[in-house]
This record gives C-alpha cells, sequence and structure tokens, in this order.
C-alpha cells in the first residue's frame, strides 16, 4: 500500500524574529525574573539593525526597576550571540566586537574607544601620535575595525515570505504593451433587474424613498469601482508608455520619471495618481514590482542626460555581482567605475545606495578563504 505524503509537509515553518532568537538565549542563563523581564523588553526594542536606541532612563521609568538590575539586564542581553547585539551606538557595538574577539589586533580597542571620529575621516596620524603607535600598527588596527559588523541584527531577522497577487499585467507584444486587470482582485457588483423594477413600482411614500436612496448608494458604489479600474488601468499604461525601455532592457532601462510626469501626461491631479498607485503591484516580464517603483529621481550624466536612480542602482548591484570576491569593489571605486560610463555619483551616494540595496560593505564581502 502507498502512503500519500501530506502537501503540508512542504510548507515553510515560520522564522523567529531577532526577538524570539534573543528571548531563547536568554532563557539558558537563568536570570533573576526582574532582570530577565527587563532584558527581555530591551530585546523586544532593538531596531532592524540590533541597535538598543530607547534610553535607558526610559525603560526603567517603564519597567519600574533599579538601575542596579537594568545595567544588569543589559550586560546580559550584551553578552549574546551574535556579538555587538544591543549596543547602544555604534561605537559600543564594535567595543563589544572587540571585547569578546580573541584575535583582536592591538590597539583596535582603544582607537573605537576614543577616536572613531578620526578614523571614519582616515586621520590616522593624530591616532599615532596620541597612541605612540607606528602607522603600520594604526593601519593594521584600522583594517580589522572595518571587518567588523556595524550591524549585528541584520543577520538575526526573519526574512518571511511574502505572496503577492499583482494588480494588473504588462505584456510585451513586439514594439507594443498591453495592460489588463486581475479580475479576481475586484468585486464583481452589479445591480439585479428585478430589484430594479420592483424600486420603480413602489409609491413614493417614506418606505420608497429609502429603497430609492440605497439604490442610488449602490449605484455610486459600482460606478466607483468601474472608475477605480479605469484609473488604475489609465495610469499602468501612462507609466509603461514612459518606461518602454523597461520593457526591453529591464531596471538598466528605467528613466527618471515623478508623479508630476503622469498627471500631466493624464491632466489628473498628482495625488490621484499617488493614490491610484499606493500598495499597487504590476506584473511584468521582469517579475512583479510595486507601482511606486517606476518612479525615481533623475541623476544627470556627462553628456547632459539624466539616468534613473534605479538603474544606476542596478548597475552598482551588477557591478558587485561580478566582483572578484578575494578584492570586491570598494564604495569609491565604484564611483570610479560609474564615471567612467558618464555617471557622476559621489562615494557618499554609492554606499546610500548599497545600503539601500542590503549589499554588506567590500570588508565583509571580501573570501578571506
Amino acid at each position: 500500500m502507498r502512503l500519500e505524503r501530506d502537501p503540508l509537509w512542504n510548507a515553510v515553518g515560520t522564522q523567529d524574529t531577532m526577538e524570539e532568537k534573543l528571548k531563547s538565549q536568554l532563557r539558558l542563563l537563568s536570570l533573576p525574573a526582574e532582570e530577565y523581564r527587563a532584558a527581555a523588553y530591551m530585546a523586544g526594542n532593538l531596531n532592524d539593525d540590533g541597535y538598543l536606541d530607547i534610553p535607558l532612563t526610559e525603560i526603567r521609568s517603564m519597567l519600574n526597576v533599579s538601575e542596579a538590575v537594568l545595567m544588569a539586564a543589559l550586560e546580559s542581553l550584551q553578552s549574546l550571540e551574535p556579538a555587538g547585539i544591543a549596543g547602544r551606538d555604534l561605537r559600543e557595538c564594535l567595543l563589544l566586537q572587540i571585547a569578546r574577539d580573541p584575535d583582536s589586533v592591538p590597539f583596535a580597542y582603544e582607537i573605537v574607544d576614543n577616536y572613531l571620529p578620526e578614523l571614519a575621516h582616515g586621520n590616522l596620524e593624530r591616532i599615532t601620535s596620541d597612541l605612540r603607535i607606528s602607522k603600520e600598527q594604526a593601519t593594521s588596527a584600522s583594517r580589522y575595525i572595518r571587518s567588523l559588523n556595524p550591524r549585528p541584527g541584520l543577520a538575526m531577522g526573519a526574512f518571511k515570505r511574502q505572496f503577492i497577487v499583482p494588480d494588473a499585467v504588462v505584456e510585451r507584444h513586439g514594439d507594443g504593451f498591453t495592460v489588463s486587470l486581475l479580475s479576481s482582485n475586484y468585486p464583481k457588483l452589479s445591480i439585479s433587474d428585478e430589484w430594479r423594477n420592483w424600486i420603480k413600482m413602489r409609491k413614493p411614500a417614506e418606505e420608497g424613498l429609502q429603497l430609492n436612496t440605497c439604490y442610488k448608494s449602490a449605484e455610486w458604489l459600482v460606478r466607483s469601482i468601474e472608475m477605480r479600474k479605469l484609473t488604475l488601468t489609465r495610469v499602468v499604461c501612462a507609466i509603461m508608455e514612459e518606461q518602454q525601455t523597461f520593457l526591453s532592457d529591464g531596471a538598466r532601462g528605467l528613466r527618471p520619471m515623478t508623479l508630476n510626469t503622469i498627471s500631466g501626461k493624464l491632466d489628473m491631479h498628482e495625488s490621484t495618481v499617488s493614490r491610484a498607485v499606493h500598495g499597487k503591484y504590476v506584473l511584468t516580464p521582469y517579475g512583479v514590482f510595486p507601482l511606486k517603483y517606476f518612479f525615481a529621481a533623475g541623476l544627470s550624466t556627462s553628456d547632459g542626460g539624466g539616468v534613473s536612480s534605479r538603474t544606476v542602482q542596478a548597475k552598482i548591484k551588477e557591478l558587485i555581482d561580478s566582483e572578484d570576491k578575494r578584492y570586491p569593489y570598494s564604495d569609491q571605486k565604484i564611483a570610479d567605475m560609474l564615471l567612467a560610463e558618464g555617471i557622476r555619483l559621489s562615494r557618499r551616494t554609492v554606499t546610500k545606495y548599497r545600503e539601500e540595496l542590503r549589499i554588506l560593505s567590500s570588508s565583509a564581502r571580501r573570501d578571506r578563504k
């Protein structure tokens, strides 16, 4: 006899959140009840990067615990994995990692503790002078510090699988395209002819007047849904007309576009366009995208043209995906490579875009095998 496998066995279980993972570690410490309560509360109030950005005075007032209990709870929380979790700022986060690393580089702790701004600006001269160390020692410590994780919480976040049903479908046909709405996303409403005729037969009594009011409300609702569908169709068509190069080249083909671009094209108010695209998704030949994805500011190029910030982000991702992981590109190197293509960006802007793409720094991407 053959046993059928239950399809539910294939279902993916939910992942623990950062809070749940930290609490499971806290339980193993066998802390006093009051200390555990404070530590668990702080674990539930870390930001996505793993930092505790709520003042301790506020937590103490909220939980009504002594300062000694609160500091003991914080110390217990900061002793958990990964190292650096629950730091109150970047400095404390890095110090926690250095203190727990048996292979930490000499003078790294002192530099982070007292000279983090100088290190960020590459001012090694003051560091070597104040600590009376050689430039090689300062460089070695700087390289080690940059290899630490400034966002330990990202590795603990629960990434829940999301299922998105697009509101519209865009299909490419030769040099053109078609837009269609998914009817399953909209209720099918209509007023039956039987009820319509029945209302007409009623006398203009109070009961008849109320029924007539309800009938008009129903008509208004049906018309509103149809108008909403029509508006969305027009907006999606206008977006794709502006972004036709996206349909052929993907994200690299995106052009700078704002709400004003579409509102002017359709003779609609910007707020109407904004409401139409809010929370809406479209299925394209390159996958499902939120409609807001196609709106991006423009960056000037050396030839006097413009390029979408989305396109620049796509280029940055392509460069990083193709790099030699033994020698990953620094943000400055990426800025130089983009400049060679006519796109002028500062190193800080490259860093901003890289972080928005949730890509680690070059030191964290380096393959040390």
